[in-house]
């Protein structure tokens, strides 16, 4: 009432007040189209700096009068700082929630609901698992947008120098233990080790360990029984412990880091690594390899498992929308801009996705020019799974302690074996 009672004194003291009105109108008007629409951008792994900031730009052409600020934060503590700033109201207004947080993300109504928002057309373009990732009664909150998959990469001229046959890679954990051991034997005095385990980083150790065990039908989490169980691991675990004691392992495994072990790869100085195909696109943007390389399936870990299991397709951390956005209008806009072909065909060019929006693999325009690349594409012998429910360990004091993010309490296990 003060306001709308200082606004009709301040325009009565306004001599010309009709003419002056106009003006002060179309100021008004001018000021809210010059004044840009400030969205918010959270990524965790997307795509490397410039080719972000390229699509953006598209964007922006698309949408004069919207800015998308992308905010920088470090990729090993963005879980533990997303997650605080949405506990404090601050979160952004797109952003990648990782998989294992899309449950709480879900229960605590942080998510938008996009059956709201996103028309049926456009949801058609996904396949409908994708579409079933986070549906619950008819509504999803995100979808899955691209895929990692895991092989084996391995030097042959290290197998070859080693006496091994270059071009049979490891089937199982006891070729890949005798493998490691002879490129490591072979190198002595040169720095050539046989198996790389970037144990530094917790994402990386989960995925050799627990995604690449599903090629033998192992994982943690039994979907028909709906029970844990983590002794599946013990052969895996029986066999880095020996390759380790035997000098087939390059040093200090628990502290490595990917980056340093894809370097090393591509100076020819490890004979063999399990990666992604996000891992296969930052190693190709490293200096050329100097070495004939090969990729294969991740090794069973025994041969009797061959075909009890499809490896698993590991839904890349899919982008979702604020539900507390003051935006929302612009943000689903900007979600959907980077679900479209033409995002989703630029990051598959690049080697930088899988994606499951369906058509863009088969399409000339986006073929990839990495060479081997298609060896990481998904075949039969790949399939998504659903989402296994989540657990918290009690003796958590907090649940967003950085003990508790992201499976970090049994990365930390997996360490201490």
């Amino acid at each position: 009432m003060r306001v709308l009672l200082f606004t009709a004194a301040a325009v009565l003291g306004l001599t010309g007040c009709s003419n002056r009105n106009a003006d002060f109108e179309q100021v008004d008007q001018q000021l809210v189209i010059d004044q840009d629409v400030s969205i918010t951008l959270a990524v965790q792994s997307y795509a490397d700096e410039k080719t972000l900031e390229n699509l953006l730009n598209q964007f922006h052409e698309l949408h004069p009068g919207y800015e998308v600020k992308l905010l920088n934060l470090p990729q090993d503590r963005y879980d533990e700082i997303l997650n605080m700033r949405m506990t404090s109201g601050e979160g952004p207004d797109v952003f990648q929630v990782a998989t294992d947080w899309l449950n709480t993300y879900i229960s605590k109504n942080w998510l938008m609901d996009l059956s709201q928002v996103v028309e049926p057309t456009f949801q058609q373009a996904f396949p409908q698992w994708a579409l079933n990732y986070t549906k619950d009664n008819g509504h999803f909150y995100a979808i899955p947008s691209d895929m990692m998959t895991f092989r084996l990469i391995y030097n042959k001229d290290l197998l070859q120098y080693a006496g091994l046959n270059p071009e049979v890679p490891p089937k199982t954990l006891a070729d890949l233990r005798n493998y490691a051991n002879q490129v490591s034997t072979a190198g002595i005095g040169y720095r050539k080790y046989g198996f790389a385990l970037p144990a530094g980083e917790d994402e990386t150790f989960r995925n050799v360990l627990e995604i690449a065990s599903t090629y033998s039908g192992a994982y943690y989490y039994n979907f028909a029984t709906g029970k844990y169980d983590f002794t599946v691991y013990q052969p895996w675990f029986e066999t880095m412990t020996a390759m380790k004691k035997e000098g087939g392992l390059f040093p200090g495994e628990t502290s490595l880091q990917s980056d340093t072990a894809l370097t090393q790869f591509a100076e020819g100085n490890i004979g063999m690594m399990v990666v992604s195909n996000h891992d296969y696109a930052t190693l190709n943007r490293m200096k050329p390899m100097s070495f004939s390389w090969g990729v294969a399936m991740p090794p069973l870990l025994e041969k009797s498992d061959q075909g009890k299991g499809a490896l698993m397709e590991y839904p890349e951390p899919p982008l979702a929308i604020n539900a507390y956005s003051t935006h929302k209008k612009e943000a689903v806009e900007l979600w959907e801009f980077l679900h479209s072909p033409e995002v989703q065909g630029t990051l598959y060019k690049q080697g930088d996705s899988i994606p499951t929006l369906e058509g863009i693999k088969e399409d000339p325009r986006y073929h990839s020019q990495l060479p081997q690349f298609a060896a990481f594409l998904p075949s039969s012998e790949d399939s998504p799974y659903p989402r296994e429910p989540k657990f918290i360990l009690q003796n958590i004091q907090t649940l967003f302690s950085p003990k508790n993010l992201g499976g970090a309490a049994r990365v930390k296990a997996y360490r201490d074996i």
